[in-house]
């Protein structure tokens, strides 16, 4: 019976350092998540725009929804090494359960933004152009989006025509040539190149668009870091598993050796009060000799 508990608790020990490897990875990149969208917030927004955003609904920008999914990568990982630290069966089987459908979702949506085009993609993105004049907080994140990725409007740079623009807003002039000659009005993010008075080259595709085709393009590293973490992820439903049976079963051993003690001991006193009583009336019990045949 002790070989076989050693067994058990030598396994169960290695599941443990395996799987606790697993969930500090998954803690590191929670963290790293955390620290990226929130750095990303705090240097396109001010602490007013939490409260004006969180008033008219428009709270949702890929920082705050970089943090919330470290901080569900954070929650859920905590049930796994908790888990494994404290040994517990409930929490290690509630990360494994809870990391098979995340697993599952993952891969649902792998599958369908790899079936997806261009156009399809782009139709699910709203850019709010048309609020770039009369909103701070969007007026940034435009800038941003526009000079990184060298794009200007949802669709189409006509989009900025009319807007009521002020001496607040960085913008530049633009001479259109098409329909007649006129002057425009543009965020300087679209400009591409320009002369000290004028915008000579803009940047004539819409936003939209070029999203849609960065994802396309780059669809393959997007496919090898969402295998290699759905891999890790796997691994770490499978020692989890693993880990839920062993600690179940050293659970148990050790319960059966505890009784077993106790029903020794139980015999044991049985025994002596026996031979006390057997001693008091005078009575001797010759202990019968093992046979060695």
């Amino acid at each position: 019976m002790e070989i076989r508990k050693s067994e058990v608790e030598y396994t169960m020990k290695s599941m443990r350092f395996l799987l606790l490897i697993i969930t500090t990875m998954f803690i590191f990149i929670a963290a790293l998540m955390i620290v990226l969208g929130i750095s990303v917030y705090s240097r396109y927004h001010d602490f007013s725009f939490i409260y004006e955003s969180a008033r008219s609904g428009r709270f949702v920008t890929p920082s705050v929804i970089i943090v919330l999914l470290g901080m569900i990568l954070m929650v859920i990982t905590c049930f796994g090494f908790f888990g494994a630290l404290k040994k517990s069966t409930c929490l290690v089987n509630m990360y494994a359960l809870i990391l098979t459908m995340v697993l599952i979702a993952k891969i649902v949506l792998v599958i369908i933004l790899f079936s997806m085009d261009p156009e399809t993609i782009a139709s699910y993105i709203e850019i709010p152009t048309h609020r770039y004049a009369t909103d701070v907080e969007i007026e940034k994140e435009l800038d941003f989006l526009q000079s990184s990725l060298g794009c200007c409007g949802s669709e189409s740079y006509m989009e900025y025509m009319d807007q009521p623009f002020n001496q607040n807003h960085s913008t530049v002039i633009f001479e259109i040539n098409e329909h007649g000659y006129s002057i425009m009005e543009l965020p300087k993010s679209c400009c591409r190149e320009q002369t000290p008075t004028l915008c000579t080259r803009i940047w004539s595709n819409g936003c939209k668009n070029t999203i849609g085709v960065y994802i396309v393009q780059n669809a393959s590293v997007l496919g090898v870091l969402g295998v290699s973490v759905m891999f890790i992820k796997i691994l770490g439903i499978i020692f989890a598993i693993l880990l839920g049976k062993c600690i179940r079963k050293y659970k148990s051993e050790k319960a059966y050796l505890r009784w077993k003690a106790c029903e020794q001991r139980i015999m044991t006193a049985r025994k002596v009060q026996e031979a006390a009583k057997a001693e008091q009336d005078g009575v001797f019990i010759e202990t019968p000799k093992s046979s060695n045949a």
